[in-house]
């Protein structure tokens, strides 16, 4: 689920339904999308979410308008909403097509790499009017990451493998957002020559790049391992990353929803790739946001 937030092409809303200062009325199907909506300052105007869409805490309790590929027409309509804000998904077009054919403009963000991302903060400020703020969020995010690249810079760097999926196996690849963030944190992406962002990989193939450090944030449900310990990975003892105790356990909301925590999720690989360095994160600081009772 929190994958099909991260892809997506950018669609500019049509006009005739937004005033002149931008969209009134939002409805938010993605959580990356929701995150970015809040930073720029815009939450007033949303008035309905996604099924998925659990943080920040001021819009989850907003009614809900249905999934990526099925967001309810009707709901939309009696909240007459003009803007509807999500990322790409094939499996929705024909709903977003639909949603176009009644007056209400839908705005696809492209989450999927991490540049895609800067961008859609300068898009998504365009469409609500708030350009100035968009650019200006967009910059900081890169300035923070590479203040952060500058810290880890005369570091050893460790290969790291993270695991976006599991049954089958999925892990971040080139071009996405957990990629840059691993080499900001001074770490080498073992998946970096894969064919794409998030790519299915075999075990064997892993096992032979012996990662050094493994990132596990294919489980999100509750009572799912949290912290560092070996889990399903202590099967291959002679994985460097089971041999020196940096397997970790993350909840995917903190590093698979690319956003403004951009930043925040850069400076948490960092603890996890190099703990003796930057400290060891908590289980509680690997759990869920809404758990740990973090507002935006």
């Amino acid at each position: 689920m929190l994958m099909a937030s991260a892809c997506g092409t950018t669609r500019q809303p049509e006009e005739g339904r937004s005033g002149e200062d931008g969209p009134r009325r939002l409805a938010v199907l993605a959580p990356a999308a929701a995150e970015m909506v809040v930073e720029l300052g815009a939450e007033t105007q949303v008035v309905a979410v996604g099924d998925f869409v659990d943080w920040p805490p001021r819009l989850a309790e907003l009614p809900r308008i249905g999934s990526y590929d099925a967001p309810n027409l009707e709901r939309l309509l009696e909240l007459e909403v003009d803007l509807l804000v999500t990322a790409h998904s094939a499996a929705g077009q024909a709903a977003h097509r639909r949603i176009e054919g009644v007056g209400i403009a839908v705005l696809e963000l492209e989450t999927e790499t991490f540049e895609g991302v800067l961008r859609a903060f300068e898009e998504l400020g365009e469409a609500l009017g708030r350009g100035a703020r968009g650019r200006a969020a967009a910059d900081a995010v890169r300035e923070r990451i590479a203040a952060l690249q500058r810290r880890t810079a005369g570091l050893t760097p460790r290969r790291v493998l993270y695991v976006a999926g599991n049954r089958p196996l999925y892990g971040a690849g080139p071009g996405s957002h957990i990629d840059r963030l691993i080499t900001a944190a001074g770490g080498i992406n073992v998946l970096a020559d894969a064919p794409g962002p998030y790519p299915l990989i075999a075990l064997e193939a892993v096992l032979e790049r012996r990662p050094e450090v493994i990132v596990d944030g294919s489980d999100n449900r509750p009572g799912a391992r949290r912290g560092r310990q070996t889990g399903s990975w202590g099967h291959w003892d002679f994985l460097p990353a089971v041999t020196a105790d940096r397997v970790w356990y993350v909840h995917p909301e903190r590093l698979a929803v690319p956003g403004p925590r951009l930043p925040e999720m850069a400076e948490l690989l960092a603890r996890l790739i190099h703990p003796e360095i930057f400290g060891a994160p908590t289980d509680e600081e690997l759990g869920p946001l809404r758990e740990a009772g973090r507002g935006r």
